[in-house]
């Protein structure tokens, strides 16, 4: 024997024969609060109220303070513990009230309203003491809460004589051994001996279980289901071909007993076969490519779209077309320019295609000046009088013209339709005929250069 635990026999032996010297040992019990009334548990018999003194004679003794508004606590004196034992007391406002099994439906007496399931918190503030708790599978208990509850208070349900049974998928048909059909899920079993219980459900494997007085209850029964495969597409109904007959679209479900190539087609996207077995995960997605379709637009709109070459018209613009690989194409409109270009599967899915006006189809009126003005307008050459400057010339396409001054050298101009609406030449002074030449600041050069 350690010297520890013969220390420890010593003062136990002196308290106790210090005890039974003087025949009784009394215990100082205080709380926080205080003022709480004392107890003995046996008895319930009023001792006093904190801080209070408790005469132990031999025995140890069990004594509960209470206080109101507060949770009672039960408390060992002992005549060989402490001279002095302080108790802390908590307020209480509500309690707790559970259940085993949890879970169970809480109403009050006498109502049909159901308040809550356990754990259930009850306020003090409120009349309502007791309450009926309802379990599925167990006797249904009135329970009463106490005034000075210590804690949290536990009600332990009694198990029914017989067993709820309940599945996943709901509504499975249960039969027993012989193979009589005793009814579907959720149904009430008897669990006074053992059971063979069957459980079948279409498109799922039957189940066979043994229930007994030890099954607990309610008792979940989960079913497998068979290879039953669900096929989605992305887009979604797209339809599901096998061998040539259409089953239908997605998302699509299927029993798969063996291999199955099932084939997903949807208008403007490229078909796609697929493999299903058995062994395939419970949903498959399918995402189609889609057909590049392009929509050609022009600017100005209308133009006639052809292929390379210009023999094949497809349309006039705005137009869509399908292109899977490259290809070129023409625009063509009366008074533009062809405007041939490329597209690929891979160009944007909508092309806007320029096109510009042809100069010869340009028709406008420019004026023709001269500095100074009054110089005679000829066609090239000198040959045909035009008119005098400022002229004006309806022009369809680049034309030129002389201009003649006399006292100045003979100018040769071109204007356009794409020339200003007024345009001044300046002559040069003709230097033979004795006249000093001057700088001119004007180009002689038309809009159009």
């Amino acid at each position: 024997m350690n010297r520890e635990v013969m220390q420890n026999l010593l003062i136990t032996g002196g308290l106790l024969f210090s005890f039974l010297w003087v025949g009784c040992a009394p215990v100082t019990v205080s709380s926080v609060p205080d003022n709480a009334n004392i107890y003995y548990k046996h008895n319930n018999k009023l001792i006093g109220s904190t801080p209070a003194k408790v005469t132990l004679y031999a025995n140890s003794r069990e004594v509960v303070v209470r206080k109101e508004g507060y949770f009672s606590k039960t408390v060992l004196l002992s005549p060989v513990g402490p001279e002095v034992v302080s108790v802390d007391l908590k307020i209480r406002k509500k309690v707790l009230l559970l259940s085993r099994p949890s879970g169970a439906e809480v109403f009050v007496d006498g109502q049909e309203e159901r308040v809550g399931k356990t754990p259930f918190l009850i306020d003090y503030k409120k009349s309502d003491r007791t309450f009926e708790l309802r379990s599925l599978g167990y006797v249904t208990q009135v329970y009463t809460i106490p005034e000075d509850p210590e804690g949290n208070q536990v009600v332990e349900l009694e198990r029914k004589p017989t067993i709820i049974v309940m599945s996943k998928p709901k509504n499975v048909e249960v039969y027993n051994h012989n193979g009589e059909r005793l009814g579907i899920t959720p149904l009430s079993i008897s669990a006074q001996e053992t059971k063979i219980i069957q459980f079948r459900k279409e498109g799922y494997y039957g189940k066979e279980l043994n229930i007994d007085s030890e099954t607990e209850s309610p008792f979940i029964v989960e079913l497998e289901r068979k290879p039953i495969i669900i096929v989605y597409s992305e887009p979604a109904n797209a339809i599901v071909i096998y061998r040539g007959v259409t089953l239908g679209k997605t998302p699509f479900r299927q029993l798969v007993k063996t291999d199955m190539e099932l084939e997903l087609s949807f208008d403007r996207y490229y078909p796609k076969k697929i493999i299903i077995d058995p062994d395939s995960p419970r949903e498959v997605m399918i995402k189609l490519k889609p057909k590049p379709y392009i929509t050609v637009k022009s600017n100005p709109t209308d133009g006639e779209l052809y292929r390379s070459g210009g023999v094949e018209l497809i349309g006039k613009t705005p137009i869509e077309i399908l292109v899977e690989k490259d290809t070129a194409l023409e625009l063509h409109k009366a008074g533009y320019e062809i405007k041939p270009f490329m597209l690929s599967a891979d160009s944007n899915r909508e092309v806007t295609v320029p096109l510009v006006q042809s100069l010869a189809s340009l028709e406008k009126t420019v004026c023709i000046d001269s500095q100074p003005s009054g110089a005679m307008v000829f066609r090239p050459g000198g040959a045909e009088l035009i008119g005098k400057t400022p002229l004006e010339q309806h022009v369809r396409g680049e034309r030129t013209f002389e201009l003649q001054l006399k006292g100045f050298k003979t100018k040769i101009v071109t204007i356009a339709p794409d020339s200003a609406n007024t345009i001044v030449f300046a002559l040069a002074k003709d230097e033979s005929a004795g006249n000093i030449t001057t700088s001119d600041p004007l180009l002689n050069t038309p809009s159009s250069f």
